[in-house]
């Protein structure tokens, strides 16, 4: 290889060099984001966990708001079910404690004008709450 081309080479990589701490921030940033979040469409369920509980989430649009329906379960206890009517920019939070030490798990539902995100946090991601 000739040293022109060496040169070419070299010069090449460097904006991917300079490219990369940005790359890291990007990368860092995003992974502090949730694992899991969606977009809930009216009367159309959506299975989520909390620890050893699952159920499913929707919600229908009614005169009054969005009622948000979650109903939970263990393998041997009796459902659980929460409600909730959320107007735009309004949002509730169904949580469960973690294990001695640890923080517990998080489903968030939130209004946004005609849209309703559910978004679950795993253990131990605390996002400021």
């Amino acid at each position: 290889m000739s040293i022109d081309a060496t040169r070419t080479l070299q010069a090449r990589r460097r904006p991917v060099t300079k490219l990369a701490p940005l790359a890291a921030i990007v990368l860092a940033a995003t992974a502090s984001l949730p694992a899991r979040a969606a977009e809930l469409r009216p009367i159309q369920g959506m299975s989520l966990q909390l620890g050893e509980l699952q159920g499913i989430a929707y919600y229908t649009v009614e005169d009054a708001g969005y009622s948000v329906v979650a109903t939970l379960a263990g393998q041997d206890g009796t459902p659980v079910r929460f409600e909730s009517i959320l107007l735009p920019g309004q949002k509730v939070v169904v949580s469960i404690p973690g294990h001695r030490g640890s923080q517990g798990q998080t489903v968030e539902f939130a209004r946004q004008g005609h849209r309703l995100l559910m978004e679950t946090t795993p253990p131990g991601d605390r996002l400021g709450r």
